[in-house]
């Protein structure tokens, strides 16, 4: 992959061009339970987040984008359903993209993309506020801890604009539940295991009218109008990165088409060690609908690297 407009950290870890296929990206799914070959119930409707797909970005009335870089990129589609910004995430309101990947080190990680969003033109309207929120996170764990580092674009509540980037992070203050108690895989010496508060914000955590979560933190001075254009069938290409520091396990910097935020000193959310996952290292994209409408993520291109931290 050619890296053009990308500023990568020393070391590259991926550089995905989907021209070249699916570069490992698959749906995320929840455990499967093997004692009955079939998912525990309190996660059943976990299995009908949208799958990746490849697309040219075809439109009825636009006719064929392409990528940024060529013909394909990975299209992330939600069904038409929504449920409200409060509540937590209905059945298929949701599309999930994940690589599974190993690491074995600390210092400064970073993750670059171009991406786009819309809504289907499928109805009148232009659809802007059919989309609730656009997102990317790392799912990362040593031998003793698992933390999720990601930003979230925040930008329709309740059909409401919002237009604000959000951190993973939990609201220490927040004394309300979590809102998710449910059966997993076996831990290594057979004890239940259950999602704690920092683990999955982009479905979990106690949601309110706003857009806002316990599982999220909004950053200051951080609203931005990205660019929806006039119509459903245009899109355009946005700039994306998010450095963090694994050793420190905190943020470093948000960059977002023109503007970039320094997240130093911001911590992210870290939890005990959760069995047999150890030193994972798993980026997710996703995208959330706030209508009954479905709304896309395109992503043209996508790199993570990594380098010592100074």
């Amino acid at each position: 992959m050619e890296l053009y407009g990308y500023k990568p950290l020393k070391n590259i870890i991926f550089a995905d061009d989907f021209d070249k296929g699916y570069n490992g990206w698959l749906n995320l799914m929840p455990n499967f339970r093997q004692d009955k070959f079939d998912y525990y119930d309190s996660f059943r409707n976990w299995t009908c987040w949208g799958p990746p797909m490849l697309s040219s970005a075809t439109f009825p009335y636009a006719g064929t984008h392409g990528s940024m870089h060529g013909t394909y990129s990975m299209k992330v589609a939600t069904r038409p359903v929504a449920g409200r910004a409060e509540e937590r995430p209905v059945k298929g309101s949701e599309g999930m993209a994940i690589k599974r990947l190993t690491h074995g080190k600390g210092g400064l990680l970073k993750c670059e993309m171009y991406y786009a969003f819309t809504a289907e033109q499928s109805i009148p309207g232009i659809g802007e506020d059919a989309i609730r929120a656009v997102g990317f996170f790392w799912d990362t764990s040593t031998d003793d801890s698992r933390t999720m580092f990601g930003a979230r674009y925040i930008n329709s509540a309740n059909g409401k604009m919002k237009q604000h980037w959000q951190l993973y992070k939990v609201d220490e203050k927040c004394t309300k539940p979590w809102g998710f108690e449910g059966d997993s895989a076996p831990g290594d010496n057979g004890e239940k295991v259950t999602l704690v508060p920092g683990i999955d914000s982009q479905w979990l955590g106690a949601r309110d009218e706003n857009g806002g979560s316990s599982g999220f933190y909004d950053i200051p001075d951080s609203t931005q109008k990205l660019c929806y254009n006039e119509t459903p069938d245009k899109i355009n290409w946005h700039y994306f990165a998010l450095t963090v520091d694994l050793d420190k396990k905190e943020y470093v910097s948000l960059e977002s088409v023109g503007r970039k935020w320094d997240l130093r000193g911001i911590k992210a959310t870290s939890v005990p060690r959760y069995p047999r996952i150890d030193w994972i290292l798993n980026p997710v994209l996703f995208i959330e609908s706030d209508t009954s409408r479905r709304v896309f993520l395109y992503v043209d291109s996508i790199v993570n690297s990594w380098e010592e931290a100074k």
